[in-house]
């Protein structure tokens, strides 16, 4: 997990990135397709990652696309902005 250090550190909160992953619903219906999604986020006091309770690795971070909260479970792809 080479974010976790990163997103613990103040200097980064407000950082945004790009960030690519496969949901589990794209718009409320079940990915059946495994489709991905890419979408543009920023770390902020609220940006953390945990295990679930199935024992996922996740990643919470605002979402600048949609305005609100997303996590990314198990496997994804950041690049940073700027």
């Amino acid at each position: 997990m080479g974010i976790f250090p990163y997103i613990k550190r103040k200097e980064n909160m407000k950082a945004k990135f790009n960030i690519i992953y496969v949901p589990d619903t794209i718009n409320g219906k079940k990915n059946i397709d495994k489709k991905s999604v890419c979408r543009s986020g920023m770390l902020d006091e609220k940006s953390r990652v945990f295990t679930t309770t199935n024992g996922e690795i996740a990643f919470c971070y605002f979402d600048l696309d949609k305005n609100n909260y997303r996590t990314a479970k198990n496997k994804w792809t950041i690049n940073l902005q700027g």
